[in-house]
């Protein structure tokens, strides 16, 4: 008898605070797909298309005597790009020529780069870095002859 008696004086939780942590817990499970739903169109649309510009160097060839090194490069990647800044040793050469001056996907052009101010010396090896206006970077060793 005691038993039975314990058993009925327990109470359980009210189905007021019971209503209320069923719907805390709805609108939490609400948030969490919220979050995850607009993370992923964000990741699905906020992208680039894909396409990139990658250079790949086909010859190369330096002058001591003309202080020039010309480029024959390719752009193996998928968008055209901009040839806008040339370094020769970490060296910024400020005269750089590119024809065509963009270059399109699948593309070869010829960049010369006069480096006049640094003087190119025979038999010396150079580090050569072309960089283009969307970030592509071209990075090559090349010997003045």
């Amino acid at each position: 008898m005691k038993m039975k008696r314990r058993f009925r004086a327990k109470k359980a939780f009210s189905a007021v605070i019971a209503s209320l942590i069923l719907m805390l817990l709805a609108v939490a499970a609400g948030v969490v797909v919220y979050a995850y739903v607009m993370g992923w169109i964000g990741g699905a649309t906020g992208h680039d298309t894909g396409q990139y510009g990658e250079l790949s160097l086909d010859t190369a060839y330096a002058s001591a005597t003309t202080n020039v090194t010309t480029a024959y490069v390719r752009n193996i990647g998928g968008k055209l790009v901009t040839p806008n800044a040339a370094y020769v040793n970490d060296y910024n050469v400020t005269s750089m020529t590119s024809t065509p001056t963009d270059i399109a996907a699948n593309a070869v052009a010829s960049i010369s780069i006069n480096a006049t101010t640094i003087g190119l010396t025979k038999n010396t090896t150079y580090q050569v870095k072309i960089v283009c206006t969307d970030g592509t970077i071209l990075t090559f060793s090349v010997t003045a002859k």
